[in-house]
């Protein structure tokens, strides 16, 4: 069973952008330029803010534009990549579904779909993608449910998806929020868990516990964050990767703080990765 964070009310925040391609961060945006974000009550902004930061290790917000946008159906999200040989790029491109959960209750999803050289990485990554829908249509039958894919990273040899969205319940004030990140080895096609992360996972959760937690209290001085940076599994279960390091995307916090999301940069995990996925991480 995937475990997908669920996502609360938002609080704004500042945070240092990047300009590099195919990370989550769009083409040309100034690094050095910190954008305020703004909170909103909507529904459309809250799931385009969680799609849209994921990749970044932002703060997740309301209200603040996305990223980048989802594309039509059948058009790529993300720029294709070449191996050194030059040999075809992996792509992601997107489909959209809609139907009914229930008596009451429908459901409308936006699923990256990849294409690529190699049919039997690309087949082992769709059903991994289609199972994590078929997951979060499973558990909703009581709500509707929006899911919607951010935009991916295809490194190299790594693909890195995030999802956002919520589940409304009819008659329900507010829609409980959702997001998740999926990373894809894509010399396998095989799903990369923090698990895989680390020679030591106890160590690494450790790591990831000593640049989470700075974070969080900076942003929340004196907020109540509870154990959810303490270093278990369960805690650092939806991540993301790109070039720039291992984003952790926190949610299991009170609901007026709202979700998070926190960049752990590769040079301070280095020592810690697994060798044999380490340039594969960072492509």
């Amino acid at each position: 069973m995937i475990r997908t964070a669920r996502l609360r009310d938002q609080h704004s925040d500042d945070q240092h952008g990047d300009d590099q391609h195919g990370d989550g961060i769009p083409a040309g945006a100034d690094p050095h330029v910190r954008p305020r974000l703004v909170r909103s009550r909507t529904r459309a902004a809250v799931t385009s803010a969680v799609v849209g930061v994921l990749l970044l290790g932002a703060p997740l917000v309301t209200g603040c534009e996305p990223t980048g946008t989802i594309a039509p159906q059948g058009a790529p999200t993300s720029p294709s990549t070449s191996a050194p040989s030059g040999s075809p790029a992996y792509r992601i491109t997107t489909r959209n579904e809609e139907g009914s959960l229930g008596p009451d209750t429908t459901y409308s999803a936006t699923v990256p779909v990849l294409e690529g050289p190699d049919a039997a990485v690309v087949d082992r990554v769709n059903t991994a993608i289609a199972e994590y829908v078929r997951q979060e249509k499973a558990g909703t039958s009581y709500a509707n449910l929006t899911l919607k894919a951010g935009d991916p990273h295809v490194g190299r040899q790594v693909l890195a998806l995030s999802f956002g969205g919520d589940r409304y319940p009819p008659g329900a004030a507010h829609p409980a929020e959702l997001a998740s990140g999926l990373v894809f080895d894509l010399r396998t096609g095989d799903r990369v868990t923090i698990e895989d992360v680390f020679t030591s996972t106890g160590d690494g959760l450790r790591r990831l516990e000593s640049i989470v937690r700075p974070e969080l209290d900076r942003r929340f001085p004196g907020g109540p964050t509870g154990g959810v940076t303490d270093p278990e599994p369960a805690n650092y279960q939806q991540f993301v990767v790109n070039p720039r390091g291992l984003v952790v995307i926190v949610a299991d916090l009170p609901y007026v703080l709202g979700p998070q999301s926190v960049l752990a940069p590769w040079d301070q995990l280095a020592d810690l990765v697994r060798p044999e996925l380490a340039d594969v991480l960072r492509s």
